[in-house]
């Protein structure tokens, strides 16, 4: 062990900067991104969400936060850099009021709706696509080798890859060399005095990193991720739910008319948009 070391030192730092210890977290590196949250950053390797590299979220439902979560990444790759994020096959449909008021373009928002055997295809293809700064696949069932052609495909990428599994995937073997468990966590201590809105603002998720390059975090890291005040229903607002026939596979219009519809909805009790 002493030999390699000694080795390693003796190495350029271009190549220096590729190798890491299994009890260190991998150093920084150019081809990371801010997950916008310091205390995350400050346990990911990279000190940010990893570009060139598939990273797996756990999740038992759709919405517990891990959307919020990556929110801050999807504004700055959408509305900074001006390049397009793409969801392969969410379990819901996109809300464009969320997206707005989490200051992520919607003209870089690109929903692909396909079937679990097409999606990671779906996936893999955009990867190889320039201008890409995301792609976010939701499989809740996900095969070996197309763990490894995502894994493979994500490595020739400049653009972030997200894999949503179910925790059960956790006893797996995956490729993905980061791999985190997201779940849902309340205020830890719920004040009665709070209403229902309020108490939102409190909320957070739990993210457990079980698969990292350098050895697991000490605990898992609660992150706060409140509810915006403008993606709440208001209090006495009518449904407005505008979502005409589609027969084709990309989405992205909707998420303009849903947008549309609701900021309507929003003057007609408010008076503002």
């Amino acid at each position: 062990m002493a030999a390699a070391l000694q080795l390693a030192a003796t190495l350029p730092p271009r190549l220096q900067s590729r190798i890491w210890q299994g009890n260190q977290v991998a150093a920084t590196g150019a081809r990371a991104v801010s997950s916008g949250h310091a205390a995350l950053d400050a346990l990911l390797p990279g000190a940010g969400w990893p570009a060139g590299s598939l990273t797996e979220l756990l999740v038992e439902l759709g919405g517990v936060g891990e959307m919020r979560l990556v929110a801050p990444v999807l504004r700055a790759l959408t509305a900074q850099a001006r390049r397009h994020v793409l969801l392969v096959a969410p379990p819901w449909r996109p809300y464009a009021c969320a997206l707005q008021a989490w200051g992520i373009a919607l003209e870089h928002i690109v929903w692909i709706r396909a079937s679990e055997d097409e999606a990671p295809w779906a996936a893999e293809q955009a990867l190889k696509q320039d201008g890409i700064g995301a792609v976010l696949l939701w499989q809740p069932k996900a095969r070996a080798d197309a763990l490894r052609r995502l894994q493979v495909a994500a490595q020739d990428s400049q653009a972030l890859a997200f894999l949503m599994r179910p925790p059960a995937a956790r006893s797996q073997s995956s490729p993905a060399p980061l791999r985190m468990v997201c779940t849902p966590v309340p205020p830890p201590e719920a004040d009665t005095r709070l209403n229902r809105r309020e108490w939102m603002q409190h909320t957070g998720v739990c993210v457990d990193i079980f698969k990292r390059r350098g050895p697991p975090p000490a605990q898992p890291l609660v992150v706060t991720l409140p509810l915006q005040e403008s993606v709440l229903p208001q209090p006495g607002a009518a449904p407005f739910m505008p979502w005409p026939g589609v027969n084709h596979a990309v989405d992205r219009r909707h998420l303009a008319v849903v947008a549309a519809g609701s900021r309507q909805a929003a003057v007609s009790v408010d008076g503002v948009v």
